[in-house]
């Protein structure tokens, strides 16, 4: 990449204009993935010094900002909701200007009706403020966020710390230490009041001086007087102050009997240890001081897309989109925010190719309310209607997106990779609109029931308080099953014949395209050690793939290829990709087949196996101290695979054993131009 030859010139220095009152401004553009209807204020920006005084005069507004934001969340659960989300905010860019906005996403072709939502929640703040509950809230998760930063200084990762230092050097502020912090924010919030945000509120939006502003893929001619027109109408509607509502406590805190221990397996070598609770669940747990003050938890259970309904695809991206939405039985998701504030537990969803999941990331002092929450979802799970209803007013913003991005060809090439198997696919937008809350739960609630179910805990905690708070969550459920159907037939992928080569469209008129090539290679298996030469093959062709593409043609910035052997299906894939000029994907993924042919028909040298194990190695050497890999990698499924174990402990030797005829032998095996699929992804914009 080079710089341009005649460099544009510095922005001028002038000052927002003023004096222009309400004005109001549409632009239309078809790849826009969504509608949103923006009202700014703008005035010149003078930068303050950083001091502590005028640090803590900036939390009333951003106080302010906070709840108004809630409040647009809240309005997008409620049923006939014509917007999707909305936000305030306050910025300063380039030490020039300073900018408030307020903005809502309304729901498909409902602009017009979300205008009076904007206006009237702005006045609504601006005539009434904000309630003490509210205010409450915020202060819980500021305070709290500061505490958590001071009990983990002491394992800040050296990386974080210099982009802290970089950013205060760029914004001119003083570098703060977390100690710092947490007493800047207890002075301040201990003295702010909903009077003081209401009036810090009012004095930012004391301007006639305010732009509103319509982006959307297409509006008529008049949109813009409409816009203004319907904005200064809903002035004369009468706004009401906002309510406080009751908040109940938090209501699943007795699971029955606490459960026992039948069942200890130390793992010495790898200082972690596993049990067998009396209900047949199964728990993993390993102490670490990685990370002060911080635990990550995972549940696995059932056997996730293995189980997927035949031939309903994206039934399980519609379940994991509505789950948290869908809150608890007793509790819906927004009072759930409200009565764990300040605490540090949370809950995803998620669905795997083998299991379903259930994590979060606590501490020592909430692990119990975690273990609670996660037991909630398990065996409460709300499936209240705003999830669903959410879902389906976001989807025609989905698919306009998906039209019109790369993205949405990337999933048709996914589905033809996968042989068009049903769970790799994306369904028409109709057949996404008839999914339902019963369907997911049809499919999913006998598996939350009963499946068997492995937690894993890995962080800074102490196993002698922690046992008796699984025992007596996790460890009081229903009697859990021990073994799960094998799914023989669900785990076969019919791949695509080879050679071929595909091309996939997208609308858009940017010219932005990419080659892909993949090549079909087995999956994982028990056999990782071979999993593990395919990487650094992948990182050899990664290599010979930047030196010939970015750096002699400059034909793509960031080349790349990956191996991707499945754990759970019998496929896996090693693919290459680069984005390109629309024109040049056939030239580029040509090259890509070639290159990668020489390496099976040539092999590779020893100088490129030893660069290519450096940085892999390294990355080796740092994973041991991250609670990521031992939660995901080693000990989330060790009891259910016991062989994850060993791959932990051969990993690190097995990588230093690796020969070039290891990598010669899987190149000349799998990389030639017979096993090759060249996907081509271009723009192809429909005016």
């Amino acid at each position: 990449m080079q710089n341009p030859q005649n460099p544009g010139q510095n922005p001028p220095k002038d000052i927002p204009p003023s004096g222009f009152g309400l004005r109001s401004e549409v632009f239309t553009d078809k790849e826009l993935p969504s509608t949103d209807i923006s009202l700014y204020s703008l005035r010149p920006y003078t930068q303050k010094p950083d001091t502590s005084t005028n640090r803590i005069n900036q939390y009333p507004l951003a106080i302010a900002n906070g709840i108004l934001s809630r409040r647009f969340g809240i309005l997008a659960k409620e049923e006939g909701s014509l917007i999707l989300s909305g936000s305030a905010s306050r910025s300063a860019y380039f030490n020039m200007i300073e900018q408030g906005g307020i903005e809502v996403t309304p729901t498909e072709g409902k602009w017009k009706e979300a205008v009076p939502i904007l206006e009237q929640e702005l006045r609504k703040a601006v005539q009434f403020g904000f309630t003490e509950e509210e205010l409450k809230e915020v202060k819980a998760n500021l305070i709290n966020g500061a505490e958590e930063a001071v009990k983990r200084n002491d394992t800040r990762r050296s990386e974080g710390i210099a982009m802290q230092f970089i950013g205060a050097i760029g914004e001119r502020n003083v570098f703060t230490t977390p100690e710092t912090d947490l007493e800047l924010v207890k002075s301040a919030l201990g003295k702010i009041t909903t009077e003081d945000c209401q009036k810090a509120f009012n004095e930012f939006w004391d301007t006639k001086d305010i732009s509103l502003v319509l982006t959307t893929p297409t509006a008529p001619e008049s949109a813009a007087q409409e816009l203004k027109k319907i904005f200064l109408k809903s002035g004369a509607t009468e706004v009401t102050p906002p309510t406080e509502k009751a908040l109940a406590p938090f209501a699943y805190t007795n699971f029955g009997k606490p459960g026992t221990v039948v069942q200890e397996t130390k793992i010495e070598d790898l200082d972690a240890t596993q049990l067998m609770l009396s209900n047949n669940i199964r728990v993993n747990y390993k102490q670490t001081d990685f990370q002060k003050n911080s635990i990550s938890i995972k549940a696995r259970f059932g056997s996730g897309q293995l189980s997927q309904p035949s031939g309903i695809s994206g039934l399980d991206r519609f379940a994991s989109a509505i789950f948290e939405a869908g809150g608890l039985g007793q509790h819906s998701a927004d009072d759930l925010q409200r009565i764990l504030a300040g605490k540090n537990v949370s809950v995803g969803f998620g669905v795997g190719e083998g299991s379903f999941s259930l994590s979060g990331r606590t501490t020592p002092e909430d692990l119990e309310l975690q273990l609670q929450l996660m037991c909630a979802y398990l065996t409460d799970p709300g499936f209240r209607p705003e999830g669903e209803r959410m879902f389906k007013m976001a989807l025609p913003m989905l698919y306009n997106q998906l039209e019109h991005s790369m993205q949405g060809a990337m999933i048709k090439v996914a589905s033809h990779m996968h042989g068009g198997d049903f769970r790799f696919g994306f369904p028409a937008q109709e057949t996404a609109m008839s999914f339902d809350n019963e369907m997911v739960k049809e499919w999913v609630m006998p598996s939350f029931k009963d499946a068997p179910l492995e937690l894993t805990l890995v962080g800074d905690l102490d196993p002698a308080l922690a046992l008796p708070l699984i025992q007596k969550t996790f460890g009081a459920l229903p009697e859990r099953k021990t073994a799960k159907p094998n799914y023989e037939k669900r785990r076969k992928i019919n791949v695509p014949a080879r050679p071929d080569n595909k091309k996939f469209t997208f609308d858009s008129k940017i010219p932005n395209g990419a080659a892909m090539v993949v090549w079909k290679i087995p999956a994982t298996g028990t056999d990782v050690k071979r999993t593990r030469r395919f990487n650094i093959l992948a990182s050899i062709l990664s290599d010979r793939l930047r030196e010939e593409i970015r750096e002699k043609l400059g034909g793509s910035y960031s080349p790349r290829a990956s191996a991707s052997p499945s754990q759970e299906l019998d496929m896996g894939v090693l693919q290459a990709m680069a984005q390109v000029k629309p024109e040049e994907t056939k030239k580029y993924g040509d090259l890509m087949i070639s290159l990668a042919h020489k390496m099976a028909e040539n092999g590779v040298t020893q100088d490129e196996l030893e660069r290519s194990l450096k940085p892999i190695q390294s990355g080796l050497k740092e994973s041991l101290r991250d609670n990521g890999y031992w939660l995901g990698v080693v000990l989330g499924s060790s009891q259910e695979k016991p062989y994850m174990l060993d791959w932990a402990r051969t990993r690190d030797e097995d990588y230093s054993k690796v020969t070039i005829k290891e990598i010669n032998t899987l190149a000349k095996q799998f990389l030639s131009k017979s096993n090759a699929i060249l996907y081509e992804i271009i723009p192809d914009p429909k005016e």
